[in-house]
């Protein structure tokens, strides 16, 4: 099977430094409870920024101060998880491929449910916090579940040897 749309297999180092390395570090703000924007305040063009309780008035197409590491935590996390999911394994073949759709429709049926799960029960500003979550947390899921079917693949063709 010719897949000329997935990464190339090397690339991998790159995704799991980028992938581990936001998930750590967001983890880390997360379960220490520190600001996570008090960290790389810059200015930086917004194309729209809303005054979030009108504390500052709206801006568009302007430079303002901004703490940019959650921003850079979000895009590198997608930036990983797209390259983990999406670059070759050493031996991609049929049996791969099938894993990697079986595990693409699995996270986004679960990642779906999810949401549906969220919309009914939970309210308020923290509902907020769940829909941002589950915008990243489809690639998680694909990327866990295609790592781990691959190593139980790897189980199973070990032990037949």
């Amino acid at each position: 099977m010719r897949a000329t749309f997935l990464l190339p297999n090397y690339l991998k180092v790159v995704g799991w430094l980028l992938f581990l390395t936001s998930t750590i570090t967001y983890l880390y703000f997360t379960i220490s409870g520190e600001s996570i924007d008090e960290y790389l305040l810059c200015k930086t063009f917004a194309i729209y920024q809303d005054g979030f309780f009108m504390v500052e008035k709206s801006n568009s197409f302007q430079f303002i101060e901004n703490p940019m590491l959650d921003e850079i935590l979000l895009v590198s996390f997608l930036l990983g998880a797209l390259i983990l999911g999406f670059s070759k394994t050493k031996n991609e073949d049929e049996m791969v491929a099938k894993i990697r759709y079986e595990s693409l429709v699995w996270a986004t049926i679960f990642n779906i449910v999810m949401i549906i799960i969220t919309t009914l029960t939970i309210y308020g500003m923290v509902f907020l916090n769940f829909i941002y979550f589950f915008i990243v947390s489809s690639l998680f899921f694909f990327v866990i579940r295609f790592h781990y079917q691959l190593y139980q693949l790897q189980k199973i063709s070990e032990n037949d040897e």
